[in-house]
């Protein structure tokens, strides 16, 4: 391997057989609201095991079009995690609505279950539990809290195509569940998203928003151009067909890259919790407390290995800070998070050699690290 190539964060899996699916429907002259997103979207449905799945045009538009199927209005409160991608609360900021932030738990990385009841006051409306890179919310506990005061559950599955929790497909478990087809993500249309619900008239209800409203004949909402199109996909409906194969080549990457690093004492591979099973999406790491993230990061860099945070503590972030005036001491493990959590590469095709690269590339920094000490 050449010293100049860059190991990637994450390369998306493109084949030819994503480039031929694509060009097919360039010849058609069919690019939007053509046969191959009810395909798409029929493919998913099997796949997950549920009835009714709705393609949209980003994971961003199917989180702001799943608040709107659940019936969420300006002034009411959504349950959202501290720890995630300001996307998360975004979209509940964007229907008027006020997202109230709740710390991680012991994890790290999701909703502290044993946090959130105490959140919950009268105009709460919903919880909206993200599967943090991939690695499974407790539902269970969530699903229990949520019937108690009867909330809507919208999962974040943006990251969690294929993650499990206790043998269930997360995206599947809540009320609603939404996911994102972006380039990072494992399976991926480019920009993209999907919307799980449970009945015909929330499915129809979706279809209608994100396509400006329309249904039976006339605009019946101020609805959203939110549309797949075809060539989208037909990229997601090429690589779905392989994807369970994918995910266990992934998993046993995964288990690779953290039997070489578990050699490091100032890391700790991120671990799932008993009962579930991430997709690994995202192979991310905990620093020492005692570990300069940015040294870290800037040194990788330096020898062409891209690496990057986890995810944000969205409270600390300009927008909700000024909005809101939060500290980042009511979050202390979700700003832990955001600044110990290291994410590395891990690719499909990935090679032995590109993780001993990376091995031995963490092996320098430890030896620069104890020089510093001297």
């Amino acid at each position: 391997m050449e010293k100049s190539t860059v190991i990637k964060l994450i390369r998306p899996r493109l084949s030819q057989s994503e480039i031929q699916a694509v060009n097919q429907v360039l010849e058609t002259g069919m690019l939007v609201s053509g046969p191959v997103v009810q395909r798409f979207e029929n493919s998913l449905a099997e796949y997950l095991g549920v009835k009714h799945v709705i393609c949209v045009s980003s994971g961003t538009a199917a989180l702001h079009l799943s608040l709107l199927a659940a019936g969420i209005k300006p002034q009411d409160e959504v349950i959202v995690p501290a720890f995630t991608f300001p996307a998360t609360a975004n979209v509940v900021e964007n229907v008027g609505a006020v997202p109230i932030f709740v710390d991680c738990g012991l994890d790290g990385l999701n909703l502290d279950v044993n946090d959130i009841e105490r959140h919950i006051g009268p105009q709460t409306r919903a919880i909206m539990p993200v599967h943090g890179l991939g690695f499974p919310a407790d539902m269970d506990i969530i699903n229990d809290i949520a019937a108690k005061y009867n909330l809507t559950v919208i999962e974040d599955a943006a990251c969690a195509l294929g993650s499990r929790y206790k043998n269930r497909l997360c995206g599947t478990i809540g009320d609603i569940g939404a996911f994102s087809f972006h380039p990072r993500k494992l399976l991926t249309t480019g920009e993209g998203g999907a919307i799980v619900v449970k009945d015909e008239i929330t499915a129809s209800l979706v279809k209608s928003l994100r396509n400006h409203g329309y249904d039976d004949g006339d605009y019946r909402y101020a609805g959203y151009n939110y549309r797949m199109t075809d060539f989208q996909a037909a990229m997601g409906l090429s690589q779905l067909d392989s994807y369970a194969e994918y995910l266990e080549e992934r998993k046993k990457l995964a288990h690779e890259l953290a039997l070489l690093l578990g050699r490091f004492h100032w890391l700790e591979v991120i671990k799932p919790e008993i009962g579930t099973e991430p997709n690994c999406q995202t192979f991310v790491v905990r620093l020492a407390e005692d570990i300069d993230r940015k040294s870290l990061l800037n040194f990788l860099a330096s020898r062409n290995i891209e690496a990057t945070i986890g995810t944000y503590c969205v409270p600390m972030t300009h927008y909700y800070r000024v909005r809101y005036g939060y500290r980042a001491e009511e979050f202390p493990k979700s700003y832990d998070s955001y600044n110990r959590l290291v994410s590395l590469p891990l690719y499909h095709g990935m090679k032995p050699i590109e993780m001993v690269i990376i091995f031995e590339a963490l092996k320098d920094f430890t030896i620069e690290m104890v020089k510093e000490l001297v």
